[in-house]
């Protein structure tokens, strides 16, 4: 579904990579709990749905983490065709911003999946309720808890025109690596006024279903916050839409200047 595909898109590219590490406490300077986002997407002129994302603290065992989740509806005259009402989850230590469990539950008209992955930091391996046991890398996240990871770290850092980001995550049963490029800071126009933001865009390679940098483009607020204000994909002769509209609880005014 191409809701998902946003949505997906929305989480994988605003995690742009980074070095991860398990043993150095990084300061959470970007959001905190009660943070509430609030996104509606449109299909060229047609409202498709809305997606939401959320932070809240939860205490597990004896332990407190950031449970954030990440919510995507379609409704309206796209939602008559194409129902679709999917949910993302993960449990995230607050010390170093590493997932401890994530959730995905998929509903898109006819079609369910639901899964459940444990992470597991003294082995570098995941357990998934689907297919289990699986190494993976040190420091390997969720697509979820790395869009906090990226802005409670990455954005932070002064970057270059066109530097080339990695990431990996483990998403779907496997290990994806994601590269993502930074174009510019410029001032984009929101329902919120004009707010300087951060551009990124995918790196294009032989075997990617987008063929050029303008097809997909993300921009996050550059002020502290670094949430996305306004991402744009390329669908066939569509432009699929993806705009802020509401949000609550921010750790930093919006739009007001950061100094990197």
């Amino acid at each position: 579904m191409k809701q998902t595909t946003l949505i997906l898109a929305f989480l994988i590219f605003t995690s742009a990579g980074f070095s991860q590490t398990d043993s150095v406490p990084i300061v959470n300077t970007a959001f905190k709990p009660d943070e509430y986002l609030k996104y509606k997407i449109k299909y060229g002129i047609i409202n498709g749905g809305y997606a939401e994302m959320k932070i809240q603290l939860e205490q597990v065992g004896y332990d407190w983490y950031y449970h954030v989740k990440a919510i995507a509806r379609t409704s309206g005259l796209v939602g008559q065709f194409a129902r679709v009402s999917d949910r993302y989850e993960s449990y995230i230590q607050l010390f170093d911003g590493m997932p401890l469990q994530a959730i995905r539950d998929i509903n898109e008209n006819n079609y369910r999946r639901y899964n459940e992955v444990i992470f597991d930091r003294e082995e570098n391996k995941v357990i998934s309720l689907k297919s289990g046991e699986h190494k993976v890398p040190p420091g390997t996240l969720d697509v979820l808890s790395a869009f906090y990871y990226a802005r409670r770290m990455i954005f932070k850092n002064k970057l270059h025109k066109n530097q080339i980001i990695n990431l990996t995550t483990y998403f779907d049963e496997q290990l994806y690596i994601v590269k993502v490029k930074y174009k510019k800071t410029e001032k984009i126009r929101t329902k919120f006024g004009k707010i300087k933001c951060l551009k990124f865009v995918p790196l294009i390679e032989n075997n990617s279903t987008i063929k050029k940098e303008e097809d997909m483009q993300v921009w996050f607020s550059d002020d502290g916050n670094f949430i996305p204000v306004k991402i744009r994909l390329k669908v066939g002769f569509s432009t699929v839409k993806c705009d802020l509209i509401e949000y609550k609880g921010l750790k930093n005014p919006l739009g007001k200047p950061f100094s990197h």
